[in-house]
């Protein structure tokens, strides 16, 4: 177990150095996720005359702000790195590595999250604390619900875009599949609009489906609108998840790998 945690810690390091030899194209790659900036000035515009559906527009402030943490902190492109590794023999090369290649990609995932954390946290606690009307629930046990939450979002997020990388064992395209499901996770995930302002049945829809723990659930603990029985409730739902994405991902990259030496050989 030591051996393991050393071989992770020396691939983050070494993520962390190739991430900060491109500052330039990572700050564009963050300032890429300013989509919810976009909905936020949008609905601050409908908002105007007051209240919308429960949320003011101190509401609409701190919910786009979380989303755009969110975003920024949940970013996954492991599908990409899979597909052009796949296709480009690069796999090759990790299947030699003495380590599993998801960790490979995992490591330089959590290097990135690190230098984001860094970055916008403050801002996040700066605005919370500056803008008038915005409202979030920073005590100690919310704040650890939120972090719990939002290592689950990111779990749920990387173990279905690892899923969908791994179809390019089998097909050419299968990228359009990453792209059906940003959609469905804007939408449902309350990147166009908060949940509680989706329209039925999307409303209902959206708590159903496990979309709304990538990015919704998280922030609206933060925002103190889900009760501390419903978050250990949504906790339970995001362990399922993550268990039935994780098993979906060893079927996946058991057959895959037999299919892909097969085809080597």
């Amino acid at each position: 177990m030591q051996n393991f945690i050393r071989k992770y810690i020396a691939l983050t390091r070494r993520s962390l150095a190739v991430l900060l030899e491109y500052r330039v194209a990572m700050l564009i790659w963050m300032l890429s996720a300013s989509f919810p900036l976009v909905m936020l000035a949008v609905w601050l515009s409908l908002a105007q005359d007051g209240p919308i559906g429960g949320f003011t527009a101190g509401d609409f402030v701190a919910y786009y702000m979380l989303s755009f943490f969110m975003r920024q902190m949940t970013a996954v492109w492991v599908a990409w790195e899979l597909d052009y590794d796949i296709r480009h023999g690069d796999m090759n090369t990790k299947l030699l590595h003495p380590i599993q290649p998801i960790h490979e990609y995992i490591s330089f995932n959590l290097a990135d999250k690190m230098i984001r954390a860094i970055m916008f946290t403050p801002i996040v606690i700066v605005i919370a604390l500056v803008v008038p009307g915005v409202t979030l629930v920073f005590t100690p046990l919310y704040v650890l619900c939120f972090i719990i939450a939002l290592v689950g979002a990111w779990g749920m997020r990387y173990l279905t875009q690892f899923s969908l990388g791994l179809l390019g064992f089998w097909f050419s395209q299968a990228l359009v599949l990453t792209d059906v499901f940003w959609m469905l996770f804007l939408l449902f995930g309350g990147g166009i609009a908060p949940i509680e302002l989706l329209p039925e049945p999307l409303r209902t829809m959206a708590y159903y489906l496990p979309f709304r723990f990538m990015m919704s659930f998280p922030i609206e603990i933060l925002m103190g609108r889900v009760a501390l029985n419903d978050i250990l409730l949504g906790f339970g739902v995001v362990a399922l998840w993550i268990a039935a994405l994780f098993g979906i991902y060893r079927v996946m990259w058991a057959r895959g790998i037999r299919r892909f030496g097969a085809f080597g050989a």
